[in-house]
């Protein structure tokens, strides 16, 4: 079953036009936890699941859960290759699909600090890639927890504690199942992994088809109900290399489906497939961009509108390529507002203020954690297309995501029983 018309609605629901509001209320990535939550006989603790309609027509009972989750894979790239690659022939025929909106920010650190907490960006208070945390150093990168050079902070800092970053209670000691994360080894041996994973066993894979038998590996040497999350970057990876729209990335994303197909749906033991629910999601889709609209944001005169840091040096843009934050020196923030619109015209932005920012409830439409309230920015930069980055590396990537564009904020949500996917 596809719920095709659903993404009319949600593409219709928008905060400017062409930015997509994300639908907190039901039909949204943040919502997943959740939904894991009360599938698992947690309902009780969960605060907002997926709709039910998101398991129309899926046969319910099961003592495990498997969560697939595709990096970067979009609902338009979804709908444009489904008939391509036999796994999603099979969830279009034998699954339900739903799309869901992403969360805001369109970003994995976000998206992640989500999906392992069940708490919004306005409760945990990742916004993005790229962080001011004075307890830290001042800047950082936060999924890969390190400065702005790349440099891992527990070399450059004294004891750096990631729960300055995000502390929240986890999903793993919500659940009241095995969880098993099966993730790469880079991110595994991470502190920000650490923080967010708590009450969860972690397996590293080194490929693909290896994270998908190890999948299989655990369902089946295990009696006990188990939750197991699958992360796997290979889509989001080569979209920002070669782009959404290119063969390569497509090529990866087969590799990703014939994966998930061999070893977690038709290599499963029947017994355990029968009591076993597949779920695929994304984070986020992409946005291809061309060349003009890639703008170096280091060559912005904006210093003398820009808030000081403890050592009096101007707070450089956090977040995103496509989600520009920037905090402004007192009495700045109307200058700073009207620079950026001027420095940034080619990316057609969206410009919202702090008060504008926290009445359209874009970060979340629950209570707003002290922590959020000391990083929301006071000037907010939504490109519309193409991406701004104060770096030279990135400039030359194609695929971006962070913004409000459709294309990356609709997203995949499959469901089926794995015995019905076997038929």
């Amino acid at each position: 079953m596809l719920h095709e018309a659903l993404a009319d609605t949600l593409r219709a629901e928008t905060i400017a036009p062409e930015c997509i509001r994300p639908a907190w209320n039901d039909y949204c990535f943040a919502n997943v936890p959740d939904t894991v939550l009360s599938l698992f006989g947690n309902g009780s603790k969960a605060v907002r699941p997926l709709p039910d309609a998101v398991f129309d027509g899926v046969m319910t009972e099961f003592d495990h859960v498997v969560l697939a989750f595709i990096d970067g894979f979009g609902w338009n790239h979804f709908q444009r290759v489904r008939h391509d690659h036999s796994f999603l022939t099979r969830l279009t025929e034998h699954a339900t699909v739903t799309p869901l909106t992403a969360g805001y920010p369109s970003e994995t650190a976000a998206a992640v600090s989500t999906i392992h907490t069940g708490h919004q960006p306005v409760e945990h208070g990742v916004l993005g890639w790229d962080a001011h945390v004075p307890s830290l150093g001042g800047y950082i990168q936060t999924l890969p927890f390190t400065d702005h050079e790349h440099t891992p902070l527990g070399e450059v800092r004294t004891n750096p504690d990631p729960a300055d970053l995000i502390d929240e209670s986890t999903l793993y000691e919500r659940l009241d199942a095995r969880s098993v994360l099966i993730q790469p080894a880079r991110i595994n041996e991470n502190p920000y992994n650490a923080q967010v994973t708590r009450g969860a066993k972690l397996v590293n894979y080194e490929n693909s088809a290896q994270a998908a038998y190890r999948v299989r590996a655990q369902l089946e040497g295990t009696t006990e109900p188990t939750y197991c999350y699958c992360y796997l970057s290979h889509v989001d990876t080569f979209s920002h290399t070669h782009g959404v729209v290119h063969e390569e990335t497509d090529a990866q994303l087969a590799s990703v489906c014939r994966a998930i197909e061999r070893e977690i749906v038709e290599k499963l033991d029947p017994t355990v497939a029968e009591r076993t629910l597949l779920l695929v999601l994304a984070d986020h889709g992409e946005i291809d961009t061309i060349p003009p609209e890639r703008i170096n944001s280091g060559s912005f005169d904006l210093d003398r509108h820009l808030q000081r840091d403890e050592q009096g040096n101007p707070i450089p843009v956090v977040g995103g390529p496509r989600n520009l934050q920037f905090h402004a020196r007192e009495g700045h923030r109307n200058a700073l507002h009207t620079a950026l619109e001027d420095c940034l015209t080619p990316l057609d932005p969206l410009v919202l203020d702090r008060e504008r920012i926290i009445d359209e409830d874009l970060f979340g439409d629950r209570e707003p954690s002290e922590r959020f309230k000391r990083r929301c920015p006071d000037v907010l930069v939504v490109p519309r297309t193409g991406f701004a980055r104060d770096a030279d590396d990135p400039l030359t990537k194609v695929g971006m995501h962070g913004g409000l564009h459709p294309d990356e904020m609709l997203i995949p949500f499959a469901a089926a029983r794995i015995d019905a996917l076997q038929e």
